[in-house]
């Protein structure tokens, strides 16, 4: 935008008297002439069009829109549909079938980031491990017990320079390159006895299953907790409210665990950076332990999330699991589309065969669905730096993807000049999102957009 400039020369006082009073004089003659003319005066300048303040933009759904809305899952099992004929509908050829798997996952619930991915992971030298309600011990990798204990305790662990971990008891050190902690009530340790539960400083989760391993890497302690992959790990998995499976809900949360587990399993060579199969966070899938599987007054949502588990299982080493081509897929999921999922590579670039756009109805169905609808304000302001132009008169999507999602959006100013945002149904997502008042747009499934005066 063009300002005005002010760096007029200033007259000097004899100047200014002079053309004050010829002002007076010209004054006087216009003021003449336009009481003459009267009502017949006509201004013929440029008229401003006026512009809005702000913009709604209105939507449904929630996520990137590829893969199983939950939200959909959801309304599928209240009509009664079986968990496979609910994966079976949003991954296109994909099968459920019974799969022999391995029996063990390592999943990393503190240290360095191994994918590097910006604001994640863990970078102190140090934490702390407690153990409640039970007993404990520290061991070796050889296997040979270094200290235990009975009762709520403390342990510190960290690193040393030389890449060892460390673990402090007390005033006394312990060091390895590989040292596990166990406590009771688990297959390691104890199994009859009072099951203890175990909390780490910096983690989100809290485990009463599998054992801790302790390792160092790039200068910050790495904890593994090492679960049964069928049971255990899938009990503490946090994708979706328990309280669906008392509501109708239970094919739903099958569903949630044969594909969490699917994804798992594409997932199952070892990470030399967290010496981890997978994280405990939404970089791979969120894993909370003992949280999940105790949610709710006596454990009542923990046991409702079991109960969608467990038929998914057979032992522990032949469980259902979601696959292409005979191979176990690593299935994308989301909250809730907008009517129609998407197909992956017009949310981001890789095209999966099984993440098709298909007719999705039942998200916006399914009760307790807060985003079957949204709105968010984008300003005069922000909307300027959006599109890049000096004013903004309205927006309007001018191009979706097969999905419904928006692909393009096309500015308008009121001198007529316009200007569009466009790409990948993801990107226009946050694009987009970034600059309204939310800082964030739910999905890009956006239905109008409206302007306020």
């Amino acid at each position: 935008m063009t300002r005005e400039r002010t760096d007029r020369p200033i007259a000097q006082r004899g100047d200014r008297t002079r053309r004050r009073t010829g002002l007076r004089r010209l004054l006087a003659v216009v003021v003449s002439g336009l009481l003459a003319v009267g009502s017949s005066l006509i201004v013929t300048g440029p008229a401003q069009a006026a512009v809005p303040t702000s913009f709604t933009i209105n939507g449904s759904g929630f996520g990137h829109g590829v893969g199983m809305p939950q939200y959909g899952a959801y309304e599928l099992s209240r009509r009664g549909n079986p968990s496979w004929d609910i994966l079976q509908r949003y991954y296109s050829g994909a099968k459920v079938a019974w799969k022999t798997t391995p029996l063990n996952v390592l999943v990393q619930v503190f240290g360095p980031d191994p994918y590097s991915s910006p604001s994640y992971g863990d970078t102190v030298d140090w934490t702390k491990v407690t153990v409640t309600g039970g007993d404990w011990r520290v061991r070796s990798s050889a296997g040979k017990t270094l200290a235990s204990g009975q009762g709520t305790t403390t342990l510190r662990v960290g690193v040393m320079a030389d890449g060892r971990a460390k673990i402090a008891v007390g005033d006394t050190k312990y060091y390895g390159h590989l040292l596990r902690i166990h406590w009771s009530g688990t297959r390691y340790y104890k199994p009859t006895g009072k099951p203890a539960v175990v909390t780490v400083t910096g983690a989100h989760g809290a485990y009463r299953h599998g054992r801790l391993n302790l390792t160092a890497r790039a200068g910050v302690p790495n904890l593994t907790n090492e679960l049964r992959l069928n049971t255990e790990y899938l009990y503490g998995i946090a994708e979706m409210p328990s309280s669906w499976g008392l509501a109708g809900g239970r094919s739903a949360l099958a569903a949630q665990a044969i594909t969490a587990r699917s994804y798992a399993l594409s997932k199952m060579t070892v990470n030399d950076r967290c010496l981890c199969h997978v994280v405990d966070d939404v970089r791979d899938q969120q894993f909370t332990g003992w949280k999940k599987e105790n949610e709710g007054t006596g454990g009542k949502y923990g046991k409702a999330w079991m109960a969608g588990v467990d038929p998914t299982v057979s032992t522990e080493t032949k469980a259902r699991v979601l696959t292409y081509g005979g191979t176990p897929v690593a299935a994308h999921y989301y909250s809730s589309s907008g009517g129609r999922t998407a197909n992956s590579e017009d949310v981001w670039s890789s095209r999966i065969s099984y993440e098709r756009s298909v007719s999705d109805p039942y998200s916006k169905a399914a009760p307790g669905n807060s985003y079957r609808s949204w709105s968010r304000k984008l300003t005069q302001a922000q909307a300027r730096i959006l599109f890049g132009l000096d004013d903004v008169k309205t927006i309007k999507v001018t191009a979706t993807w097969s999905s419904g999602q928006a692909r393009t959006l096309t500015a308008t100013s009121s001198t007529g000049r316009s200007a569009t945002v466009t790409g990948k149904a993801d990107v226009v997502r946050s694009t987009v999102g970034k600059r309204t008042t939310a800082r964030s747009m739910p999905a890009a499934w956006i239905t109008s957009i409206t302007a306020v005066a």
